[in-house]
């Protein structure tokens, strides 16, 4: 029986090395794999605060270039009053129209400078007045005369010849502008304070007068009545 009893002890003894070398073993070769891995290096942590602004900035710039194209041009509109506040009156230029002309020609001869007036009237009840009369001082000898009537519109036209003018000789006389009218017709006229007339070959009327007041005024109305 002591045989036997040192036998299981004996052999309790190997299993139990067995064990302990298994143990060895397996520990052996644990330390072993850890040596052979490469060494894990540490990094320091990337810090968010250092890296974060940079790219915050770049994304912030590309979003605001982003929103200046994407957004439509604003319109200036009217500055509004605030309460107790006057903004200054808005003033349009006024363009003050040059009324459409027509312009009385002819040719005169005469022995000395006259100062020629010529009346017009635009309505048929308006008579010759200060209001509708163009001066033009002509020059002695023979010239031709322009004289510009502020209205597009003639009724009827005068010529005045100054005050004494002795021998006046006239002819050409036109209206032109944008009413147009032929006033050769020398018996269409009516003559006031006209000592003498004569027709010439020419076309042309000489007149004498010595009066203060003479003139020669078309009859016919150059505008239907």
């Amino acid at each position: 029986m002591e045989d036997k009893e040192i036998k299981i002890t004996k052999k309790q003894k190997i299993v139990a090395g067995i064990i302990v070398a298994v143990a060895v073993i397996l520990l052996v070769s644990v330390f072993s794999g850890e040596k052979n891995e490469p060494a894990k290096t540490t990094s320091a942590p990337i810090k968010v605060e250092e890296k974060l602004p940079e790219k915050a900035a770049k994304t912030a710039e590309l979003k605001a270039e982003a929103k200046v194209k994407a957004e439509p041009k604003e319109e200036k509109t009217p500055q509004k009053a605030e309460e107790g506040q006057k903004l200054p009156e808005i003033t349009k230029e006024i363009i003050e129209v040059e009324p459409k002309n027509s312009v009385l020609t002819f040719e005169a001869t005469s022995e000395k400078p006259l100062n020629y007036q010529v009346f017009y009237t635009v309505k048929r009840e308006v008579w010759y007045d200060a209001s509708h009369v163009v001066e033009y001082a002509g020059e002695a000898g023979t010239h031709k005369y322009s004289v510009v009537i502020p209205s597009d519109k003639v009724f009827r036209v005068r010529i005045d010849f100054d005050s004494n003018p002795g021998k006046v000789t006239i002819k050409n006389i036109y209206l032109d502008g944008t009413q147009k009218a032929d006033l050769n017709d020398f018996d269409g006229y009516a003559y006031n304070q006209i000592d003498s007339k004569t027709k010439n070959k020419d076309g042309s009327l000489t007149l004498t007068s010595g009066e203060d007041d003479p003139y020669m005024e078309y009859l016919t109305p150059l505008l239907p009545e």
